[in-house]
C-alpha cells in the first residue's frame, strides 16, 4: 500500500514537472508574397500571446505540452501552426486576406486600447495614402495631425505641435535614425515618402525607456525592406512631384532592394512664374534606398541611405543708363537646405528568446544661403568697371550614432528590453562671411573676404543606457517600469539625468482597461527659432555651461473600452510640467547673430494639461475616428510678460478631427476629413501711445503691447475630401486620386501681420492749444494662403 502510494506521488510530481518544463518558439513572420517583415504581428497561444517587434522578431514562451500557435496581424489570414515539445525557430509566412483586427486580442502590442504603454499609436500607411492631400501628395506628418493631443500649427503646413511642445521637442526618426528637417516647401509637406514607408508610430507620452533626448513626442518611421522573391514597384505624378519607387530581390530569398526618388517638376508652377515675371527657380528631391541581406535564420544585414534637399534660385537681371554711364546690374540670392541619413545595422538571434539590433549611423543637416549682386558699367571715356558684392550663410549638424538594443524574454509573462546608445553631435550654428571686389579701368582696387559673424563650432558627446521590463501579475493586471540613464558633455562639462517610466494597466474585463504612466524626459539641444513655422534658417544649438538640460515629468491616466465589435473607445487626462524651458527675452532675435544666443534667451518653466478623447472605428467598409482634444499650455519666466504666467504660442484650446474613409467597391473609395482648432497665439501691439519730450514737445508715437503673447488668432477649420478611382490591369493597377482642401473655402488665419492706417486726430499742441495731426493707427490684417484648394494625382503599380 505504501509502495503504491509512493509510486502515485513520484507519478504527480512528474506530471507536474512536466507542466513546469517550458520551451521557447521563436523567429521571423514576414509576407509570404514579399517576404517584407511584419512589424507588429501576434503569435498567440490560448491566453498567452506576444507581437514582433521592428525587424519581424517575436519570442514565445510556452508550457512544453503546448500543442501549437496561431500567427495573426491585421490585413492577413491567420494560421495556426502544430508545435512539437522542444525550443523551435518558428518564421512564418502570412499570406495577404482578410482584413480584420484579430491580432491584438491578447498579444502585447505597444500600440492601441490592448496595448500596456499608453499615448501611443500606429498610423496604417493605407490611412496615410488615402487622406486628402495639398497637390495631391499624401503626408505622414499632415495626417499625424488628425490625432488627438496633436496640433498642426500654422493652418496647411506639417509642422507637429504634440502636448503642448515646440516643434524641437519631437524626436523624429528615420528607421532609429535622427532627422533635424523634416520639411519640405517650408513646411507644406514633409521628406517621407510613403512608397517607402512600411510602418508609423507616435510617442506622444508614456514614452517607453530606449526613447530619449526630446520631452514631447517620438515619430518612428520605418521603411520597406524590399520584396525578397519578386520586383514590383510604382510610378506617381501629381501637381508638384514625379516619383518612382522600385523593389525586387537581389538574390531571391536572401538579398532585396528597395528605392524610391521624388523630385519636383515644373509643369504646372513655370507657366504661373512666366506671367508674373518672376526668374525664380525652385525644386527639391528625395532618394531612399535600402538592401537587406538574410545570412541565416539567425542574421539579417540592412544597410539605408536617405538623401533630400531643397533648392531655391531668384535672378534679378536690368540694364541702367544714368549720367553718360551705362551698365547693367544683376543679382542672384539662393537657399539650400537638406538631411542625409545613412545607417547600417545587424539583426542577430542569439538565443531562441533574445535578440539584438545593432547599428552604426551618421545624420547631416546643413543649411546654406547666399547672395551676389554684380554691376558691369561703362563710363563716359568708355573705361569698363565692375563691382561684385555677396555673402554667405551656412549653418548645420551631424551626429554619429552607435548603439545596441536587446530583446530577451525569459518567461512568457515577462519580456524585458536594455540597451545603450551614444552619439558624438557636431554643431555649426552660423557661418556668415561676406566678399568685396570691384574692378576699375582693369585694374583691382578692393578683393576683400571678411567675416561678419561666426559662431564656433561645437561638439558634444551624449550616451544612454536603459531598461524595460513588462511583466504580467496576475491575470488582470501588467506592470511595465523602465529607467534610462543619460549624459551629455559640452564645453568641458558633462551633465546626467536619471529618467524614470513607469506604465501600469488594469484589465477587470477583457474589453475595459485603465492605465495609469509616469515618465521623466531629458533634451540637451534646442532649436533657435522667430517664426511660427519651421524656416531652413532655424538653428540647432546644444546647452552650455550656462544652460542646462530641458525636462519634464508627465504624469497620464486613461481609460479604454474595446466591447463593441470594431470599435475602440478612449479617454486620456494628463499634466505635464517642464523646468529650463527657453523663450527670447523681449526684443531680441538670433537671425545673423546667433554668436552669444545664450544671453539672448532666458530660461524658465512651462505646464501643460489637456483632455484626449478618441472614438475609432476599425472594421468594416466605413473606418475613420473622432478626436478631441481640451488642452492648455502656458510658461513663467522672471523677467518676460512682467514676471506673470502667459499663453505659449502653441496653445489652442479647442481641437476637434473627424475621418471618415468608405470603401463604395473595389474600384471606388472616398476620404473626408474635418478639422477645427481654436487660434493660437502670438504677441502684436493692442493700440499706439503718444510718448513725450520734457518739454512736451515734439510727440513720438510708439506701438504699446500688453504683455507676451497678448493675442488669439481666430480659430480656423476646413473640410478636405479625397477620391481615389482605381483601375485593375494585368499587371498592378492604375489609381487616379482627386483631393479638395478646405472646400467650403473658409480663410483661416496663416498668419495675422500689423499694418497700419493714417487717421486725423485733435492733438494738444504742447501750448496749451491743439493742432488737428494724422497719426498712424495701427490695424491688424489676417493672411489666408491655402483657400478652396483642388488637386490630383495619378499612381501606377506594376
Amino acid at each position: 500500500m505504501a509502495i503504491a502510494s509512493l509510486c502515485m506521488a513520484l507519478s504527480s510530481l512528474s506530471v507536474l514537472a512536466q507542466s513546469a518544463r517550458r520551451i521557447v518558439v521563436s523567429g521571423l513572420i514576414t509576407d509570404a508574397e514579399s517576404g517584407e517583415t511584419l512589424i507588429g504581428a501576434g503569435a498567440q497561444y490560448g491566453k498567452t500571446g506576444t507581437v514582433t517587434n521592428d525587424f519581424g522578431f517575436y519570442t514565445l514562451t510556452l508550457p512544453s505540452n503546448a500543442d501549437s500557435v496561431k500567427f495573426v496581424c491585421l490585413g492577413y489570414q491567420s494560421i495556426t501552426v502544430k508545435l512539437n515539445a522542444k525550443d523551435t525557430t518558428l518564421n512564418v509566412k502570412l499570406v495577404p486576406g482578410i482584413a480584420l483586427k484579430e491580432a491584438v486580442v491578447t498579444a502585447r502590442k505597444e500600440t492601441g486600447a490592448k496595448a500596456t504603454k499608453m499615448s501611443a499609436i500606429e498610423m496604417p500607411v493605407n490611412v496615410i495614402k488615402n487622406a486628402p492631400a495639398i497637390f495631391g501628395e499624401p503626408d505622414v506628418m499632415k495626417t499625424l495631425q488628425l490625432l488627438p493631443g496633436v496640433q498642426g500649427g500654422v493652418d496647411g503646413f506639417a509642422g507637429l505641435y504634440v502636448r503642448g511642445g515646440g516643434p524641437d521637442e519631437n524626436l523624429l526618426l528615420l528607421d532609429g535614425i535622427p532627422v533635424y528637417n523634416a520639411d519640405h516647401m517650408l513646411g507644406i509637406f514633409s521628406i517621407f515618402q510613403t512608397e517607402a514607408v512600411k510602418n508609423v508610430t507616435l510617442h506622444k507620452g508614456a514614452f517607453p525607456a530606449r526613447y530619449g533626448g526630446r520631452i514631447s513626442s517620438i515619430i518612428d518611421v520605418r521603411t520597406k525592406d524590399g520584396n525578397m522573391y519578386e520586383t514590383h514597384g510604382s510610378v506617381g505624378v501629381s501637381m508638384l512631384c514625379d516619383k518612382v519607387h522600385l523593389e525586387g530581390p537581389i538574390v531571391k530569398g536572401k538579398t532585396s532592394y528597395s528605392i524610391s526618388a521624388r523630385g519636383m517638376h515644373t509643369i504646372l508652377i513655370e507657366p504661373i512664374l512666366k506671367i508674373a515675371k518672376m526668374d525664380v527657380n525652385y525644386y527639391f528631391y528625395d532618394v531612399d534606398a535600402k538592401l537587406t541581406h538574410r545570412f541565416s535564420d539567425k542574421d539579417r544585414l540592412y544597410f539605408n541611405i536617405y538623401s533630400g534637399a531643397d533648392d531655391m534660385h531668384y535672378n534679378y537681371k536690368e540694364k541702367y543708363s544714368f549720367e553718360g554711364e551705362e551698365g547693367t546690374e544683376s543679382m542672384n540670392l539662393g537657399t539650400k537646405w537638406g538631411n542625409t541619413v545613412a545607417a547600417l545595422r545587424w539583426n542577430h538571434v542569439l538565443t531562441g528568446n533574445m535578440f539584438v539590433n545593432t547599428t552604426v549611423a551618421y545624420s547631416h543637416y546643413k543649411m546654406g544661403m547666399g547672395t551676389a549682386m554684380t554691376s558691369d558699367e561703362t563710363d563716359e571715356n568708355g573705361l569698363p568697371s565692375k563691382a561684385k558684392y555677396g555673402f554667405d550663410y551656412n549653418s548645420g549638424m551631424q551626429d554619429i550614432i552607435a548603439k545596441a538594443d536587446f530583446d530577451y524574454t525569459p518567461a512568457y509573462n515577462h519580456r524585458i528590453k536594455f540597451g545603450g546608445e551614444y552619439s558624438f553631435h557636431i554643431f555649426t550654428p552660423e557661418t556668415f562671411t561676406a566678399m568685396t571686389r570691384e574692378i576699375e579701368g582693369g585694374v583691382t582696387q578692393i578683393d576683400t573676404v571678411f567675416n561678419l559673424s561666426s559662431s564656433p563650432v561645437q561638439t558634444g558627446h551624449e550616451a544612454g543606457i536603459y531598461i524595460e521590463d513588462e511583466m504580467d501579475l496576475g491575470e488582470h493586471f501588467v506592470l511595465d517600469p523602465g529607467l534610462r540613464v543619460s549624459m551629455f558633455s559640452t564645453q568641458g562639462k558633462p551633465y546626467f539625468s536619471v529618467e524614470p517610466r513607469l506604465n501600469a494597466k488594469w484589465m477587470p474585463t477583457p474589453e475595459f482597461s485603465v492605465k495609469a504612466a509616469y515618465s521623466r524626459m531629458s533634451q540637451y539641444i534646442h532649436l533657435l527659432s522667430t517664426s511660427m513655422i519651421s524656416l531652413p534658417i532655424d538653428l540647432w544649438v546644444p546647452i552650455t555651461k550656462n544652460i542646462h538640460p530641458e525636462t519634464s515629468d508627465q504624469y497620464s491616466l486613461g481609460f479604454y473600452y474595446t466591447g463593441l465589435p470594431g470599435w475602440e473607445f478612449s479617454v486620456e487626462g494628463y499634466f505635464k510640467s517642464m523646468k529650463n524651458v527657453l523663450e527670447y527675452k523681449e526684443g531680441v532675435s538670433f537671425m545673423f547673430d546667433s554668436d552669444g544666443w545664450e544671453n539672448k534667451v532666458e530660461t524658465g518653466t512651462g505646464r501643460t494639461m489637456g483632455l484626449e478623447v478618441f472614438i475609432e472605428k476599425t472594421a468594416g467598409k466605413t473606418t475613420g475616428w473622432l478626436a478631441y482634444t481640451l488642452a492648455k499650455s502656458d510658461r513663467l519666466f522672471e523677467t518676460i510678460n512682467h514676471g506673470e504666467r502667459f499663453p505659449y504660442k502653441y496653445d489652442r484650446r479647442h481641437n476637434v478631427n473627424i475621418v471618415v474613409n468608405h470603401q463604395f467597391s473595389k474600384v471606388f473609395d472616398m476620404s473626408v476629413t474635418w478639422n477645427f482648432a481654436s487660434g493660437g497665439t502670438t504677441t502684436l501691439p493692442e493700440r499706439r501711445v503718444v510718448m513725450t519730450t520734457p518739454n512736451g514737445y515734439p510727440y513720438q508715437y510708439v506701438d504699446f503691447v500688453s504683455g507676451r503673447n497678448n493675442y488669439r488668432l481666430p480659430p480656423s477649420h476646413s473640410l478636405n475630401l479625397g477620391f481615389n478611382l482605381h483601375r485593375k490591369h494585368k499587371r498592378g493597377e492604375g489609381i487616379w486620386n482627386l483631393s479638395i482642401y478646405n472646400v467650403y473655402n473658409y480663410m483661416n488665419p496663416t498668419l495675422v501681420i500689423k499694418t497700419s492706417d493714417w487717421v486725423e486726430r485733435r492733438l494738444p499742441d504742447g501750448e496749451g492749444g491743439y493742432i488737428n495731426q494724422y497719426v498712424s493707427v495701427p490695424q491688424l490684417k489676417k493672411v489666408t494662403l491655402l483657400p478652396i484648394f483642388p488637386s490630383f494625382g495619378y499612381t501606377r503599380t506594376f
